[in-house]
């Protein structure tokens, strides 16, 4: 019935959301840089003092 999951469907679901966590806790670290081209990449020492982008 609608809206009301059985002991089978919660086990897989259970499973599935399992798997996710464990992918996503082993390719923690940097997902966004790491799809981010070379050419993209912005070092701290690539920052001169005066850039726009620097802290002062």
């Amino acid at each position: 019935m609608r809206g009301e999951p059985t002991s089978e469907e919660l086990a897989a679901l259970t499973a599935v959301l399992a798997a996710l966590a464990a992918r996503a806790s082993r390719t923690a670290g940097h997902p966004r840089r790491d799809r981010m081209p070379g050419w993209q990449r912005v070092r701290p020492e690539d920052i001169r003092p005066g850039s726009w982008m620097s802290l002062s």
